[in-house]
């Protein structure tokens, strides 16, 4: 079946393109399982239908155990049918060799600290295991899974990948860039559905408090990939623990109407407590709800609680810690959607250092003199200001870059004139008053 973007509707089973509506009621039961089906949505060709939820298994460090993880999947699979299992961290172990019986169903493998080369990854294919490769993007089962296999090494970190793409232990900077282009995290409608990684990315605990349990289980985790984080959008980022399993609150990433909520999971060995857990994916390329439909604007509106109850980006927290960046919108070549959405991540982020930093010295309780306007007065009079003591200094209205004003001159005594008269008339009778243009005077 094609789930890439057509809704159970337009599925090739039919042959034709139906363009009526189904209820859940009616959709036959082959399109339930292991695709369960989510809230009714539009597809790409304009009609309003229900889009495949594919389920998965994921499953942390198989090292060689592979009886026990094909028994546990076929176990799950008697209690729900799910399209594939997913397996991150050391798959191969202290052997070398393929498993003797075949999977119950696909499974695909990132590697961790050991490496699949061309012989091997040929032998695990033919029992229905398939190495996903050094890193990119695929279609699993309706989904866009991202991977990086390997494990991070400062040493061979900056080192040119092989033009065989063969695989190896660790990772270098060409993989970590081509994961990036092939999930699209330079666009803004770019992304994938699940992403896979061995290593954990640095940052991912900046949003953990200084007593929480989780920050002792994270353990060691990759620089690269936490600053690749900040822009790769993932529905779920599935990696290996060091030892117990642990998990993240939601948190945002993307910008604009393409924002979605992650959820960061970390699966131990096999053989630990919840090692091998099940997950129903939706594909973020049919999240597009009909606002004209009731059910449409009821989706869009839980959809935008889930993102203000969601947390921010703890990458973008643990770079605003690590270092100052500029404000939104001045830097170049950044879109105004991502501009926004970055201010409000960093909002949260200032919010987080802001309860995480030391309180502040006690300030002196010396009395503070700031003098400011009281009387504005008319045109050519001087401001009158009034000097009082106040918690703290308030500006005062002046105009910018006004020099000091000089002391005030003496001012000296007015000059009487000759011809000043006492009574405020005019002493001299010859000096009248000027006439009026045009007044005939009394020579008429």
């Amino acid at each position: 079946l094609a789930f890439d973007s057509l809704c159970v509707h337009h599925t090739p089973v039919e042959g034709v393109h139906r363009v009526r509506e189904l209820s859940t009621e009616q959709v036959d039961s082959r399109f339930r399982e292991p695709y369960h089906l989510g809230t009714a949505r539009t597809c790409e060709r304009g009609c309003t239908g229900y889009f495949a939820m594919p389920s998965i298994l994921v499953s942390g460090p198989v090292r060689g155990d592979f009886a026990s993880l094909f028994k546990a999947v076929a176990k799950a699979q008697k209690k729900g049918e799910f399209a594939a299992a997913l397996c991150v961290g050391n798959f191969l172990g202290e052997t070398r060799e393929a498993p003797a019986e075949s999977a119950p169903l696909p499974v695909y493998v990132v590697t961790g600290e050991d490496a699949i080369d061309a012989d091997l990854a040929s032998r695990l294919a033919a029992k229905n295991v398939r190495w996903l490769g050094r890193s990119g993007c695929e279609d699993v089962a309706g989904l866009r899974v991202g991977f990086l296999g390997g494990t991070y090494d400062e040493a061979t970190y900056n080192e040119t990948a092989p033009d065989d793409r063969s695989d190896d232990p660790h990772y270098t900077c060409d993989d970590v860039e081509q994961l990036a282009i092939d999930t699209g995290a330079y666009r803004n409608d770019g992304g994938c559905d699940v992403l896979l990684t061995s290593d954990a990315p640095r940052g991912c605990d900046a949003i953990l408090i200084e007593d929480d349990p989780r920050r002792a289980q994270i353990g060691a985790c990759s620089q690269p990939l936490g600053e690749a984080m900040r822009s790769i959008k993932t529905s779920y980022h599935f990696v290996a623990a060091a030892d117990e399993g642990w998990s993240l609150e939601p948190y945002r990433c993307g910008v604009g109407g393409h924002r979605r909520l992650t959820r960061l999971h970390a699966l131990p060995a096999c053989g630990k407590k919840r090692w091998l857990r099940a997950f129903t994916v939706e594909p973020f390329a049919s999240v597009q709800e009909d606002l004209d439909t009731e059910e449409g604007a009821r989706a869009a509106s839980v959809r935008a609680g889930e993102l203000r109850a969601a947390t921010a980006n703890p990458y973008v927290v643990a770079d605003a810690a690590a270092s100052h960046k500029p404000p939104p919108g001045m830097t170049k070549h950044v879109p105004m959607a991502a501009a926004a959405a970055q201010e409000e991540d960093e909002e949260a982020a200032a919010a987080v250092l802001a309860d995480a930093a030391p309180p502040p010295p006690p300030e002196d309780n010396a009395p503070v003199v700031a003098s400011f306007p009281t009387a504005f007065g008319g045109r050519g009079q001087k401001t009158k200001h009034e000097t009082q003591v106040v918690s703290a200094p308030r500006p005062v209205y002046t105009a910018p870059n006004r020099p000091a004003e000089a002391a005030p001159k003496e001012k000296k005594p007015k000059r009487q004139s000759i011809y000043a008269n006492q009574n405020g008339g005019i002493a001299n009778p010859k000096k009248g008053k000027r006439k009026r243009w045009g007044d005939p005077g009394g020579q008429f």
